[in-house]
């Protein structure tokens, strides 16, 4: 297909919000002019590729593992696409191409079962539950211009995080006649990566410490290719509720395909999430004993 070919399909997606590689393709088709020639021939044959990549994830509804270990598949073979034919530095780490790739991936997988849950809602509320990129409340602060503005109109302030797939709640905080500010109440925060070393990992327990202190209900995961940290440590520690490593490896050495059943874990996970109960004190004490 031509660039103008491939821009009409990529703006028809109903989806396209959500679609981080596909926004990322057509951004660049949006910068024609500043491509280089090889550029551009590579991003018209990836343009063919990715078209055939989501053209059969649309083919599969659900989460089963069936579905999942398909969707993977699909996957596997796209990156393979890209790692076959050296596409992938063509263009700088800093357009974020690959990473778009997981980023899309991760609504993909989780889309259904966040249509299920809608329905399962009140049609006044089904607008409340929310998927895709999104900054995250993590802590709110007070403030005024002086006492007299304190007292009268107290502003809010608030505190967010930026987050690479996110299900969330929206909200809008006010107090007294103070000024409504708006943010999300995350309930699942995923961060993606191509890989993650002690830096990368360092920073994401921060995130998860600020995410979990603003909603202690909310599930913390990262979700990365492979795994660059140190295995002599253990993240337990930190407030981190999983890493999944999908391709099970660190990023040197022989690059193993996505691995099917860790995918699947993560979907059951986060299903399991939102369908368990969160804060029934008195029926965790009666059933189990425990409080927590």
């Amino acid at each position: 297909m031509n660039k103008d070919e491939l821009k009409k399909f990529i703006e028809s997606r109903d989806d396209l919000q959500y679609l981080k590689h596909a926004s990322n393709i057509l951004a660049k088709i949006g910068g024609w002019n500043k491509l280089t020639s090889q550029q551009k021939e590579a991003l018209l044959i990836i343009g063919d590729e990715y078209e055939k990549y989501l053209k059969e994830n649309d083919k599969l509804v659900g989460y089963t593992k069936g579905v999942v270990n398909e969707r993977v598949k699909i996957l596997n073979k796209y990156y393979d696409f890209f790692d076959n034919n050296d596409y992938y530095n063509i263009f700088s780490s800093q357009g974020k191409f690959r990473s778009t790739i997981l980023e899309e991936f991760t609504y993909l997988l989780i889309k259904d079962i966040i249509a299920d849950k809608q329905k399962s809602l009140k049609d006044e509320i089904k607008e409340f539950l929310q998927i895709g990129s999104s900054r995250a409340y993590t802590n709110l602060y007070f403030l005024g211009a002086n006492l007299v503005d304190f007292i009268e109109s107290p502003q809010i302030g608030v505190n967010q995080k930026d987050q690479d797939f996110a299900i969330f709640r929206p909200i809008t905080l006010s107090v007294g006649n103070g000024k409504e500010t708006k943010t999300n109440l995350p309930i699942v925060s995923i961060e993606n990566k191509t890989y993650i070393d002690k830096t990368m990992l360092e920073g994401a327990i921060a995130t998860a410490e600020k995410i979990k202190s603003g909603n202690p209900y909310s599930l913390y995961l990262i979700v990365t290719e492979n795994y660059d940290v140190d295995l002599q440590i253990d993240p337990i520690y930190s407030r981190i509720d999983q890493i999944y490593v999908l391709r099970k490896s660190k990023r040197k050495g022989e690059l193993k395909p996505i691995d099917a059943n860790v995918v699947y874990g993560l979907v059951c996970d986060i299903k399991n999430h939102l369908d368990r109960g969160w804060s029934n004190v008195k029926k965790k004490m009666e059933e189990t004993g425990k409080i927590l």
